[in-house]
């Protein structure tokens, strides 16, 4: 039995004329009625009453009809359900990203490529870097969103793109002679004590073992506290435990009403660089589609 023989099938059973299901599929009316009599043959019964050059269909041809055409149907559905995720119009897209990235205008590129595809599941975690770079490389995402550090090392079948660089800022409270500086050097900090955003926290025992390589050397041991959440240094600052350094992506000045002073620190250059990540080797349809989306 093939799936050809049940679309002639149907076909006829609508029709009642074999020639006409001939000229609807562009074949001989021969090969309509030597495809049913095998198929009949194969059921071992009789789909059709044939007399004085009419067909009718017997009580077994009308049970079978329909359920040659549910067995159509659910084939034609299938097809579409695998051409649908080959378009990137079905599956599950798998998506790590930074914490502090919701800051920014990763939610709306989300909610734009759930709306332009609605069939598609989006599985979203929001981590810190070690623990983005471990589950990648477990096979855990499709895609992740990651920072630069030296801690974090991808093998060479991976992609990595670098899709922000954001600069550093001093998070100082009301109160601090610095409050209302223009600009932070590092010699204004050789004094202070820091709080910094360690998105690698669980890599690193020790506040001044953290690669910061935004900071001096010697205000490495300024470091007095380490946090993997911007929110909380911020609190941190409020509560007078010491300077925050965020980023620009870290900075969310009207959802934290603690009237602290968000200042460009001095960094001779170097900022916080953004990457998407994924593999080479991944094949998800949707990895593509929902890139192309970040760029928009």
């Amino acid at each position: 039995m093939t799936l050809q023989q049940l679309e002639y099938f149907v076909s006829a059973a609508h029709n009642l004329n074999f020639s006409k299901t001939a000229e609807m599929f562009f074949v001989s009316q021969s090969a309509i009625t030597q495809q049913i009599r095998s198929l009949e043959k194969e059921l071992k019964l009789d789909l059709f009453v044939r007399k004085n050059n009419r067909i009718s269909l017997t009580d077994s041809g009308q049970v079978f009809m329909r359920e040659a055409e549910q067995i159509l149907a659910k084939v034609s559905d299938s097809i579409e359900r695998v051409h649908s995720v080959q378009r990137g119009q079905k599956g599950t897209l798998r998506i790590g990203y930074i914490k502090c990235m919701e800051m920014g205008s990763f939610p709306r590129n989300v909610q734009n490529f759930y709306f332009k595809y609605p069939g598609v599941g989006i599985d979203l975690k929001r981590d810190n870097a070690v623990a983005l770079h471990d589950e990648f490389l477990m096979g855990e995402y499709d895609i992740i969103f990651n920072v630069e550090s030296p801690l974090l090392s991808y093998p060479d079948t991976t992609e990595i793109t670098k899709i922000g660089e954001y600069p550093f800022f001093a998070v100082i409270p009301p109160e601090h002679p610095l409050s209302h500086r223009e600009m932070i050097t590092q010699e204004d900090l050789k004094y202070e004590r820091l709080i910094i955003h360690n998105f690698s926290r669980s890599k690193s025992e020790f506040p001044h073992d953290f690669p910061a390589g935004y900071l001096r050397n010697d205000l490495m041991q300024n470091i007095s506290r380490t946090n993997d959440d911007a929110a909380t240094i911020q609190t941190m600052v409020a509560a007078g435990m010491g300077i925050g350094i965020l980023t620009e992506l870290e900075v969310e000045k009207a959802s934290m009403p603690l009237n602290l002073s968000y200042i460009p620190l001095e960094t001779d250059g170097i900022q916080e660089i953004l990457y998407v990540i994924y593999s080479k080797e991944n094949e998800n349809p949707l990895i593509p589609l929902f890139l192309e989306e970040m760029k928009k």
